[in-house]
């Protein structure tokens, strides 16, 4: 216990805040009073409107205490010791053979490309990919000089372990791959080389949560801070913080204690995904109610625990946030528990965010299904059924099928123009192998769910090299002139837009109509799929530059050769 109390958490995920105000028969959360002299402690923030906050563990309150002495509840929802004990815990991290196999390339065409100053050559398209992310600066990194790296290596995996570590590389790698944590320091501001142990000890809490939660925010970043740093908190120390950040006191923790703490911020990462502690079904279920109040004239809305008896830890009063981190943990690790004590959030959890999964007793957690395991289940004896017709036309294209591959990938296509997802031709070559199931289910009910397959399970739906080449031209194309179409007819043509011809060379006449075009595509019809799972897609990490940028790219190429601005994005288009 005596760890315990000085036990700091700090988080710089958008969105929450520090206790600030301790009513006389509440606790409450105040999310606008500390944006100010918190913003600068997430580098990733970049949403409009959010604000950062700082979430602290250690010694509780004393106010805090003496509101809920009655309730003998403990700080923590879940301590360490019963992380360790709980059904079906995972104590090992995975094996070096394990993460290689999750990291074969695939049997779909390669490529070649120089990134970061390495020169790869026939390798898997989205090992490449996964290299590219890795080394791609966030925002804290913005004006940084290009990043240059040197080695002979001409795979991503042996690239990898030169730059990181023989072990080290293969785990930052299949982190990236399997749940979409990006620990690269090289791509972030303050920040030093993982060790093994230590990222055996990420691998380790990882994958206590479904697989069917990952990838929660894909390229977040998990890093440790800077060695021999820490970040300056109002009291107590920290440990980790939910971008996710590790920083030095982590290491002195007991094993138990590090994956508690690890455990906690993944919670906050969870909510991350569908901002779940931020509805109105959560703060229902968990006693949360809005008030508003002025502080200093300035008028204030927050959230009050206006029902203790919701509450699962004395932590999890500080704010509603952190009562859903905890909530997240009781669930996954204290369940029989958290069950019996609070049946309204457990419900909550359980069809929210574990997709019907439950962890209440060793058999129970090991034979309980997900429904998407059960979707998958169902999905596969169709997929059994269906395979031998598709491998027999794999190789044939219908009229229609670029169109459902554009809509398939189109998140893809996207990123690509935005400089995210290197080339398309991956997954236009899945949605390829995914519609020639489709088309040989078609009789069946159900149809196959291409999006509950493997890349295994698509990858036996062979495709001869010419065949990928070929779609891959056909889906690019349409995307190209879509996105042509997104931007207003009458700046369709660069070379007769007046905000090029205002621009007096090339060069600035093709800025200053990339910025229009940039705006246009940006709240287009095209990208609003994109938008609507992401609705700061562009503004976080300042995207909207590197759109910016592509379509200055594509207008030139229009104005000096392609003659249309449709052929001017394919020369652009990775």
């Amino acid at each position: 216990m005596k760890r315990l109390a000085f036990l700091g958490i700090l988080f710089s995920i958008v969105l929450a805040a520090l206790v600030q105000h301790f009513g006389a028969s509440d606790v409450s959360l105040s999310r606008e009073v500390q944006s100010t002299e918190l913003a600068s402690h997430d580098p990733e923030s970049t949403d409009i409107g959010s604000t950062p906050y700082v979430c602290q563990g250690g010694t509780p309150p004393a106010m805090l205490t003496s509101l809920t002495t009655e309730d003998q509840l403990d700080w923590w929802s879940v301590k360490p010791d019963q992380v360790a004990n709980a059904p079906c815990k995972n104590h090992y991290p995975p094996t070096d053979q394990v993460m290689l196999d999750a990291l074969k390339p695939s049997s779909l065409g390669k490529e070649s490309a120089l990134i970061n100053g390495i020169s790869f050559k026939d390798e898997d398209p989205k090992l490449l990919q996964l290299f590219r992310d890795l080394h791609t600066y966030d925002v804290s990194k913005v004006g940084a000089p290009p990043l240059i790296l040197k080695s002979a290596c001409t795979k991503v995996l042996c690239a990898v372990k030169e730059i990181y570590g023989q072990r080290e590389g293969v785990q930052i790698l299949y982190m990236l791959s399997k749940f979409g944590f990006n620990g690269s320091h090289l791509r972030t501001a303050a920040a030093s080389l993982w060790k093994s142990t230590e990222l055996d000890d990420v691998l380790t809490a990882l994958s206590d949560y479904p697989d069917e939660l990952y990838p929660l925010d894909y390229n977040r970043k998990l890093v440790h801070y800077t060695r021999g740093k820490r970040m300056p908190l109002p009291e107590g120390e920290s440990v980790a913080n939910s971008t996710m950040e590790i920083y030095d006191m982590w290491n002195d923790l007991t094993q138990a204690e590090r994956q508690q703490s690890l455990l906690h911020e993944l919670g906050h990462v969870v909510a991350r995904k569908d901002n779940v502690d931020e509805s109105k079904g959560w703060y229902d279920v968990a006693g949360w109610k809005e008030r508003t109040r002025t502080v200093n004239g300035k008028v204030i809305k927050d959230y009050v625990l206006a029902d203790r008896s919701k509450a699962v830890s004395l932590y999890g009063m500080t704010n509603s946030h952190e009562d859903f981190a905890e909530s997240v943990v009781a669930y996954r690790f204290g369940a029989a528990n958290f069950k019996t004590s609070q049946a309204g959030k457990y419900a909550f959890l359980k069809d929210h965010v574990f997709d019907g999964k439950e962890y209440l007793t060793a058999d129970s957690c090991r034979t309980s299904k997900s429904r998407t395991e059960q979707r998958k289940e169902t999905n596969n004896q169709v997929y059994n059924k269906v395979l031998a017709s598709a491998q027999k036309r794999a190789n044939n294209l219908d009229s229609d099928m670029t169109e459902k591959a554009q809509n398939i990938c189109l998140d893809t296509l996207v990123k690509s123009m935005a400089g995210e997802a290197g080339s398309s031709s991956t997954c236009t070559s899945r949605a390829l192998q995914g519609l020639q199931l489709l088309k040989a289910s078609r009789f069946k009910r159900p149809k196959v769910d291409i999006t509950l397959l493997s890349d295994q399970q698509l990858d036996r739906v062979a495709l001869k090299p010419e065949t990928e080449k070929e779609f891959n031209r056909l889906v690019r194309n349409l995307f190209a002139k879509n996105l042509t179409q997104s931007i207003a007819s009458n700046e369709r043509d660069p070379a007769s837009s007046n905000l090029y011809k205002s621009g007096g060379t090339p060069a600035k006449g093709c800025e200053q109509w990339a910025t229009f075009a940039q705006t246009q595509i940006s709240n287009s019809d095209l990208t609003q799929p994109l938008r609507d799972k992401d609705k700061n897609y562009f503004v976080s990490n300042r995207r909207y530059e590197r759109v910016h940028d592509f379509m200055t790219k594509s207008c030139l190429s229009t104005i000096q050769s392609a003659g249309r601005l449709d052929l001017g994005i394919l020369q652009n288009l990775p």
